[in-house]
């Protein structure tokens, strides 16, 4: 975890040797990911990467929440930015251990002492400085201090004496979900605990299905997932949300109860939590000063996966500026390609249909209407 451009991903290539930041739009990571990497003692540890822009908060919380420690990646020549002190919340809030790794050492710029002072007056209690965090010094570009890396987590994994239980029903979670066309509900699952077997019967947050088949992260069958392996499953009813939990169950029938009864219990929820968020707007007066322009926004959001999803609605939420009171209803959410009853609800609904891709760097990131001439700039 830690901040945009910071290197996260660049330091998990370095690791696993492979090329996937050059993969993403604009260079940053937009979804969730989970890899297992092979290391050089002969272990295996399961990495999460997560996105470092402002707007994936959610996603980063999500990976707090279901990792046994967090590496938290400052850059060497940058220091402390509003998305490592973010990190840093989360990995308090779930009560997650960090080992820092300071990266682009190889820099010019690089000041590894400076980033290591402003992590103390943040409250990290470093290692050298008489604490329990401990610091490691790395290069994504040179592929240097991996070792150390590698080193310092699974000294950290012995303290925490950090054991799986394998046989039994699984604990497991979502970390991402997205539909695919010829496959139908895809669902990115870290196992936590006891063994996923094929041909099991399932809940994953609201949803149910049996599961057809267990995919590693190269696509490869398999015919179980253990602990601290990530997986995609198949054969769900439905498209869960990210962070939901997955419980087994003995048969279909408990299955479609279970998911029956949490649908009505999320949809009241989510109704309740509809008439919370819904803002109380005190008409002003010219007398208080200028008066600002109040736009009602009815908005569609679709995309890929359902973290991003998450993201883009609620940012969406945050638009309101002194000149400008936008009130958003976001009307529909759904994962996956823009479908034609998707523009029939946008246009019924008098929303303009815009096309949105992360191509420029964070700050700067463009909304270019498809059937009208606005642009929207962030």
């Amino acid at each position: 975890m830690g901040h945009v451009d910071h290197g996260k991903t660049s330091l998990l290539d370095a690791l696993r040797q492979t090329a996937v930041a050059a993969t993403e739009a604009g260079g940053i990571t937009q979804h969730l990911g989970a890899f297992v990497v092979g290391m050089t003692s002969g272990a295996s540890i399961t990495f999460l990467d997560t996105p470092g822009h402002a707007a994936f908060s959610a996603m980063r919380a999500r990976g707090a929440a279901v990792t046994d420690i967090i590496v938290l990646v400052v850059a060497a020549d940058d220091g402390v930015m509003p998305q490592t002190l973010e990190a840093m919340s989360h990995a308090k809030s779930a009560n997650v251990p960090i080992v820092v790794a300071i990266n682009k050492c190889d820099k010019p710029a690089a000041d590894p002492e400076r980033v290591k002072v402003q992590l103390a007056s943040e409250g990290l209690q470093l290692e050298e400085m008489g604490g329990d965090v401990q610091v490691v010094e790395v290069s994504a570009v040179k592929k240097t201090g991996l070792d150390d890396l590698e080193e310092c987590l699974l000294l950290q994994a012995e303290l925490m004496n950090l054991k799986a239980r394998v046989d039994g029903p699984a604990q497991a979670y979502v970390v991402e979900a997205k539909l695919d066309k010829g496959r139908g509900p895809l669902a990115t699952a870290i196992v936590k605990a006891g063994t996923l077997v094929t041909g099991q019967h399932i809940v994953v947050g609201s949803e149910w299905g049996r599961i057809r088949a267990i995919r590693d992260m190269v696509r490869k069958l398999a015919q179980q997932a253990t602990p601290a392996m990530p997986v995609v499953l198949e054969g769900l009813k439905g498209l869960p949300r990210a962070g939901d939990d997955i419980v087994v169950v003995e048969t279909e029938e408990r299955a479609r109860m279970l998911s029956a009864g949490r649908k009505k219990k999320f949809e009241k929820d989510r109704l309740r939590q509809i008439m919370e968020d819904r803002p109380v707007v005190e008409e002003p007066s010219e007398e208080d000063g200028p008066v600002a322009v109040r736009v009602e926004m009815p908005i569609v959001v679709k995309a890929d996966v359902q973290g991003t999803v998450q993201a883009v609605t609620d940012a969406l939420k945050t638009l309101n500026s002194p000149q400008v009171l936008c009130l958003t209803n976001v009307v529909h959410v759904g994962v996956g390609p823009i479908s034609q009853s998707d523009i029939d609800l946008a246009q019924a609904c008098g929303a303009c249909i815009i096309g949105f891709n992360v191509k420029t760097p964070p700050g700067s990131v463009s909304l270019a209407a498809t059937k009208s001439d606005v642009k929207v700039q962030f």
